[in-house]
């Protein structure tokens, strides 16, 4: 099993010309952040939960916390800025690469406001979000039936629901 820094440095491999992991500083909900974090940390974790409805486990163990702006990883929160800096391809399977692809096709041209509107409809962070760092921790996999559901058409669309 991968780690979240793992599928991380995967997405940001691909964003060569850094269009969607970048620095720039943008205002949401009343926090001031850079727009590529916020939007690696919502990659991660709609891979996390389609992988979770595709395949009944998860893509990495790491676990996500519901912080104000949506769910997140606090190591890539706060390694954002190293990680963009090491250009470390990350080897997985034929599989995974194939699955990360398309959630990468499908999410680059996806607003920063976008992205945080669908993570707020995720049912185990409406019941926790928080405005602290501290945040509880989330349980998605108590969601995965909801989440088959919630993201079956996507899953249908990008070609990976199994029959």
């Amino acid at each position: 099993m991968f780690s979240a820094k793992d599928i991380a440095a995967y997405f940001i491999c691909k964003d060569k010309n850094k269009k969607i992991f970048n620095f720039k500083v943008i205002n949401i909900n009343n926090r001031t952040l850079y727009e590529g974090n916020l939007k690696l940390n919502k990659y991660l974790f709609l891979s996390q939960v389609l992988y979770l409805a595709k395949n009944n486990n998860l893509l990495f163990e790491d676990e996500f916390v519901a912080y104000d702006n949506g769910p997140v990883i606090k190591q890539i929160l706060t390694d954002y800025a190293k990680m963009t800096c090491n250009n470390n391809e990350v080897v997985v399977s034929p599989v995974i690469k194939d699955f990360l692809d398309k959630i990468y096709v499908c999410l680059e041209n996806a607003t920063s406001e976008e992205l945080v509107e669908i993570t707020h409809e995720d049912p185990e962070w409406k019941k926790l979000s928080s405005n602290t760092y501290n945040a509880p921790t989330m349980n998605i996999k108590s969601h995965v039936d909801e989440y088959k559901k919630r993201y079956k058409g996507i899953l249908e669309a990008l070609s990976i629901w199994s029959v």
